[in-house]
């Protein structure tokens, strides 16, 4: 028994820190997640904490997961088809907003669009997580580099977009917008699968519109 409600309730450490910072905001409105699909959908976090939250989603086959899951667990998750570089929705409409582990399927160019959407989209006094790749993983490097720091890799039969940063270049993705970058923390993570360790590092910001 224990290990199924572990299983349900654990999350990635960044969403609890998110968290922390989110329970000292005053700004209300709906939680907007962008790439809310897949089999393990992070909304559910926010959902059965209290929070309204939307999410949106460009892969048919990642919503159909993400629908899958609310209805064999019984969660009422709102979200729709929707791509991060033009978000359907109304300026200031969002109390927050947070993107786990997507923004970097992107390249450069519409990484830049999409997070001005983002901010577009927040609340003056909202909240906003996004992750990017660093380039001290492993996999930078890997698959046909189209341009700098942005690497077609093979996983499984798919080629899906990798983009990688440095520490100061990933500062820059937040350059002419108006926001305050209140946390930014480098992650570098050894990861034991099957017979190998793997390295994977991630840069996460919480910034405020």
């Amino acid at each position: 028994m224990f290990m199924k409600i572990a299983k349900e309730l654990l999350y990635p450490a960044p969403f609890y820190n998110f968290l922390s910072y989110l329970s000292e905001s005053d700004v209300k409105g709906p939680i907007l997640d962008c790439g809310s699909g897949g089999p393990y959908p992070k909304q559910e976090l926010f959902v059965q904490l209290g929070f309204d939250a939307i999410g949106i989603e460009c892969s048919e086959e990642r919503l159909e997961m993400a629908q899958d899951y609310a209805k064999q667990h019984k969660l009422e998750l709102s979200m729709q088809l929707g791509d991060m570089r033009t978000i359907p929705f109304e300026s200031n409409y969002f109390g927050h907003v947070y993107s786990w582990n997507t923004i970097f399927h992107m390249n450069k160019k519409d990484i830049k669009k999409a997070i001005g959407e983002m901010i577009r989209v927040l609340k003056p006094g909202g909240l906003c997580f996004v992750n990017f790749t660093s380039v001290d993983s492993e996999f930078y490097g890997e698959g046909e580099e189209e341009n700098p720091g942005e690497c077609i890799q093979i996983e499984g039969d798919e080629k899906i977009m990798h983009t990688f940063f440095t520490d100061e270049e990933s500062d820059g993705f937040f350059d002419n917008l108006e926001i305050e970058i209140l946390y930014k923390e480098k992650r570098i993570l050894h990861k034991k699968l099957e017979d190998r360790v793997m390295k994977d590092s991630y840069i996460d910001y919480i910034v405020q519109k």
